[in-house]
């Protein structure tokens, strides 16, 4: 409803000045026209008056610039996000309660129609990600929840984002709380400054289900080894069940099985198999748990992994400068490996401790390259250069660890190694956490649900704010955060561009890491051990790979892909027509185009249509004639993260709703809820700009009073 409207006008002078101006104008055009010669009429001089008059006030009015700005007041009902989770576990028929069900009479029930009409109603969906805006109720009835995963606080934050009117009054959070991805959603609601009124669908009771909760087992093994995996299964409402726990490979062949006994109404543990791997290549292998009668789903009683099987043990050759604490504490940490097999140079003046530098051979023989405080100025810069060109013509891969001070001159002949340059402007040694910002598997192993468990507890650690510069084909896997400013800055990044992995961890003094929990190594022994894995398997040495985001993904998602295309000399190629053939087993499933994404990228995805393995064929052209084809396959399975855990999880949602000063109900009490809402209305202010005069025509117009003025005066005679 409109309540006031004003305007007022504005200029960049004082609005006085501006009319005295015009005054003023007026009055030099009068006294300059009051006799003419030769005589004239009065209403020539008049014309002529008025035209001079014009003219000056053109040009005042060109530098003032007069604007009119009209505000209009309005009181509208205040704003209500409605965020409804529709990820997987919300579709799921519990105790005899329909979750689904359960939704929608709430959304169509005459107390929410009532909000409707009461307040400005925004309704989103929501699971790991927020989906776009709904126009109206009917979106929410259409579909039945399948997202893949549930990230409660991503939600709202999103939604906040999105939201381009003033704050809201209140979020509605319909859930069942099932939160499996992401930050800690009671710690985001005391941040989101809007009460959250968090609404629990399902029920708490325990139905019977028993799963297998994860896998955990090394990506990267080596042949003729004894390889341990570690299965998490959960029982739920299972008291007293055995049932067996079988390993079997991708031929369904049983490796080993466990018979176990579930000793409570929720009981979850782990067991270990061995798997002896005899050959090198990728192997896939799966992990099931027997079913049993009337349990809720069969969907999560089964779990596939792969092997990616190496004919050798990673050598890895260290080079480093001057022994220092950080020397010690990386030597330590990747002696603990025993598939590591290590070379060490440790600078000692010109030469180093163990021997001369390494040669063309064991550049040759070495999988991996660390270079750690290195290369610093006792370097012999010859040397180091002959080093570095072996190291190139064998495409090694690099991992640059900063450790300490570094010599900058050398640095600069290492940069054909590494996914960074050197950049020394504004140069500032700063202290701050490191926080992971991209799911990779350097970060965190693949099983693993939120990737940043742990680094929160790691001590803040010494780096340079604008050391370096990135390339434009790294990526950047975790960051700094300032301790004062709060500013973001790289910390771990690295390359899979060209025919070489590299790789750069910024941080000078990495040894902290190893305080943050005496005698338990924390994030820093895995995230090295799983870096110099990375680096070890080789990329295979053609212009055309297909690589898969997982290699498991949940039959309820998108597969997506990245087809990477190299030229001639194993840089990246754009502008290439790439196309993807998929298929499960002998079952076609069509072709697809990729869309380019910059640096020789190429991205797809497709939906899976059931259980099973699928191959990815990839061929990519340029005018038709062929660059390269690769064939990758991966695994769907029903299994989904949202399945881990499916009661009604009411201490979260009821924390979420304290934590930001609103409330929460179960979904049998929403409508009381819901009758208790009185917002009051919103003043909104809407501010529209009038320009009165546009500078262009402003001075056309200018001219052309000058220009009939002078015309006028000729055509007379005047002087």
């Amino acid at each position: 409803m409109l309540t006031e409207t004003s305007f007022k006008i504005l200029t960049n002078y004082s609005l006085w000045l501006v009319v005295l101006g015009l005054l003023a104008a007026a009055g030099f055009a009068l006294w300059s026209y009051r006799r003419t010669v030769p005589p004239t009429g009065n209403w020539l001089r008049g014309l002529l008056t008025f035209l001079r008059w014009g003219a000056l006030s053109c040009g005042i009015l060109l530098i003032a610039h007069p604007e009119i700005e009209i505000h209009r007041s309005f009181q509208e009902p205040a704003d209500l996000l409605v965020l409804i989770d529709r990820s997987s576990s919300m579709g799921l028929v519990q105790t005899g309660s329909d979750r689904v069900n359960l939704v929608t009479q709430l959304i169509t029930s005459d107390d929410f129609k009532r909000l409707e009409k009461a307040y400005n109603l925004r309704l989103f969906g929501f699971s790991d990600s927020l989906e776009s805006e709904w126009n109206d109720i009917t979106a929410a009835l259409n579909n039945t929840p399948d997202g893949v995963g549930t990230d409660l606080g991503q939600s709202w934050m999103q939604a906040l984002e999105e939201y381009s009117g003033e704050k809201p009054a209140a979020i509605l959070l319909v859930s069942d709380g099932a939160h499996n991805m992401g930050a800690d959603p009671a710690r985001l609601a005391r941040i989101a400054h809007v009460p959250i009124w968090a609404i629990g669908v399902g029920s708490t009771q325990a139905v019977k289900d028993i799963m297998i909760r994860s896998v955990s087992v090394n990506p990267v093994v080596y042949q003729d080894s004894k390889v341990p995996v570690e299965v998490g299964y959960r029982g739920v409402g299972a008291s007293g069940t055995k049932v067996n726990v079988i390993l079997r490979d991708a031929d369904r062949k049983r490796i080993a099985a466990h018979q176990i006994r579930f000793s409570g109404d929720f009981s979850e543990t782990t067991l270990m198999f061995e798997i002896p791997v005899k050959k090198p290549g990728r192997q896939k292998y799966s992990v099931e748990i027997e079913r049993l009668d009337d349990e809720l789903t069969y969907d999560n009683n089964k779990r596939s992994f792969y092997l990616n099987v190496l004919a050798n043990r990673m050598r890895v050759l260290v080079m480093t400068g001057p022994p220092d604490q950080g020397l010690g504490d990386l030597i330590r940490r990747l002696k603990k490996d025993d598939n590591v097999e290590l070379t060490q140079r440790t600078t000692k003046g010109k030469g180093f401790y163990e021997g001369d530098w390494p040669n063309i051979d064991i550049i040759g023989k070495t999988d991996v390259l660390v270079l750690h405080h290195f290369p610093v100025r006792s370097n012999s810069k010859k040397k180091l250069e002959s080093f570095v060109a072996n190291v190139v013509d064998k495409e090694l891969p690099v991992a640059f660890i900063d450790g300490g001070a570094l010599d900058p001159n050398r640095l600069k002949l290492i940069e054909p190694l590494l996914p960074l340059t050197l950049d020394r402007t504004r140069v500032k040694l700063l202290r701050g956490q490191v926080f992971p910002i991209r799911r990779h598997s350097v970060i965190a192993d693949p099983e693993a649900t939120d990737i940043t468990i742990g680094w929160s507890d790691l001590p803040p650690v010494l780096f340079f704010n604008n050391a370096y510069k990135m390339k434009p084909q790294s990526t950047v896997l975790a960051e700094f955060v300032d301790e004062e400013s709060l500013k973001r800055f790289p910390a771990i990044v690295i390359s899979d561009a060209g025919g070489t992995k590299s790789s750069a961890l910024l941080i000078r003094d990495l040894w902290r890491w190893g305080l943050a929990k005496p005698g338990d190594e924390g994030v820093v022994e895995p995230l090295l051990e799983r870096l110099v894995r990375w680096l070890a398997v080789r990329k295979i040495d053609k212009r055309v790979k297909i690589v898969f985001d997982r290699e498991i993904f949940s039959n309820q998602e998108q597969v997506g892909f990245t087809v990477i295309v190299l030229d001639e000399n194993y840089l990246p190629l754009d502008g290439v027509n790439v196309l993807a053939k998929v298929a499960k087993g002998k079952e076609p499933g069509g072709h697809a185009a990729l869309t380019g994404i910059g640096q020789g990228r190429y991205r797809g995805s497709f939906q899976s249509w059931g259980e099973g393995e699928y191959s990815v064929s990839v061929k990519a052209t340029v005018d038709e004639q062929l660059i390269g084809e690769d064939r990758g396959t991966v695994t769907a399975e029903p299994f989904s993260i949202e399945l881990l855990d499916t009661r009604l999880n009411e201490e979260l949602m009821r924390s979420i709703g304290e934590a930001s000063q609103g409330g929460y109900v179960s979904i049998s009490s929403a409508d009381s809820l819901l009758n208790t809402f009185d917002f009051q209305p919103v003043d909104r202010e809407i501010v529209n700009t009038i320009q009165l005069w546009g500078k262009g025509w402003l001075l056309a117009l200018i001219i052309g009073l000058l220009a009939v003025e002078w015309l006028i005066r000729v055509r007379v005679g005047m002087l």
